[in-house]
């Protein structure tokens, strides 16, 4: 509701081509521009007026510009969805800067120069206002009405949040919300996860894990086997009786020690390039094992509540080290890693929302599709119940 998908769409394709096309001029650019320099060590001005140095300057330069939007770009995707992810869970119109940032782990004013420009990008139906002197964001047109399931009685936004009916006692409640012309119910299917830590587990959690073991494993075989021809050709740029023997090769197309050392030296940079290539991407794979295991170590502990809300400081990572650790869990999250989970904030306490289920232009009493636009007075074409009436108490 709070995401121009299409264009995030478009954005994301765009962002897959940059990055290939940024690995492939950085990596010969680079390449290129080394071998000119050692290959006409002697003579830096000739290296320099070399007829490919500025193409590949200029290949480096567009490369390092290709990299920096695309990670940009994703980073900036990642912090718009978790904003309209909270946007939607939420049951107040007005929404505090400093909750999100509380949230999201980023000071107030990166959060709030965040939302200020996203507006013109990435999202959609949100305005900064100043009340009684804070700086809020309003919600689009936002109208709630929380019931509880088991009595149908109405109940207060922040008895929904403590899961329990003021008037029998029961935890099964939801809430409607009318954003707009469109119109959603949050309830919490949190039974669904009780000893099922799968429930909690990001979609294919196991595979993702052994992928990256994997690539990661491949990558530092890889990465060996370039250590060992770098070392090799290093040992063999002095060695005369290399140089000898491959000077009178007559397969060999090389007629001088000059020509022959050149060829190690460029074997050496692109093998020493290929090198740090892999184990910065062998180091990113081990990196995403551990949010792995803080989603898996999470999940666990997930299945054990049966609360649909539960404070943040009682995470087994946070409990053993700390709010500084905040990190591992929203790592867990922002990789997709942990599901039906968010951070959210509730009376100035970080909560994690367990189940949360969203359901959108749906009746909430049979379920029917709602076609065209709804307001408060908005009756069901099915069923005639008016989606947003207060049920009294019998």
């Amino acid at each position: 509701m709070y995401l121009r998908n299409k264009l995030l769409t478009v954005l994301k394709v765009k962002n897959v081509l940059l990055m290939i096309a940024g690995i492939f001029f950085l990596f010969f650019g680079a390449f290129n521009i080394i071998d000119l320099l050692i290959y006409y060590r002697n003579d830096i001005d000739t290296a320099l007026h070399a007829k490919s140095m500025p193409g590949s300057i200029d290949a480096v330069l567009m490369a390092i510009v290709f990299l920096f939007v695309v990670l940009l770009s994703r980073k900036l995707i990642g912090d718009a969805r978790f904003y309209s992810s909270y946007f939607e869970g939420s049951l107040y119109q007005h929404i505090r800067v400093k909750d999100l940032a509380a949230a999201s782990g980023k000071p107030v004013f990166v959060v709030a120069i965040e939302l200020f420009f996203f507006r013109f990008l990435y999202m959609k139906k949100y305005k900064f206002v100043t009340i009684e002197g804070k700086r809020l964001i309003e919600l689009f047109s936002k109208k709630t009405l929380c019931e509880c399931k088991n009595c149908g009685a109405p109940v207060d936004k922040s008895v929904y949040f403590a899961g329990t009916c003021n008037y029998c006692g029961s935890s099964d409640v939801f809430a409607k919300v009318l954003a707009g012309d469109r119109f959603y119910s949050i309830s919490s299917e949190v039974n669904r996860g009780v000893n099922c830590p799968s429930f909690y587990e990001g979609k294919n959690l196991d595979v993702k894990r052994n992928l990256s073991v994997a690539l990661a494993i491949v990558g530092l075989g890889v990465a060996l086997l370039m250590a060992f021809i770098i070392g090799d050709s290093i040992s063999n740029y002095n060695n005369k009786e290399y140089l000898r023997e491959k000077l009178f090769d007559t397969s060999n197309h090389l007629f001088s020690y000059d020509a022959i050392r050149a060829e190690l030296i460029s074997l050496i940079i692109f093998g020493g390039i290929l090198l740090i290539i892999l184990l910065v991407l062998a180091a990113r794979r081990f990196y995403k094992l551990y949010f792995i295991n803080e989603a898996e170590s999470c999940a666990k502990y997930f299945s054990t509540c049966k609360s649909p809300f539960i404070p943040a400081e009682e995470l087994p990572s946070i409990k053993a080290a700390g709010h500084k650790k905040m990190r591992r869990v929203r790592g867990a999250l922002k990789n997709a890693y942990l599901a039906h989970c968010t951070l959210e904030v509730h009376e100035e306490v970080m909560k994690v929302a367990l189940a949360k289920k969203i359901v959108k232009d749906t009746c909430p009493s049979c379920a029917s599709p709602i076609n065209g636009a709804v307001d408060e007075n908005y009756v069901c074409q099915v069923c005639g119940n008016k989606i947003m009436g207060v049920i009294e108490k019998k």
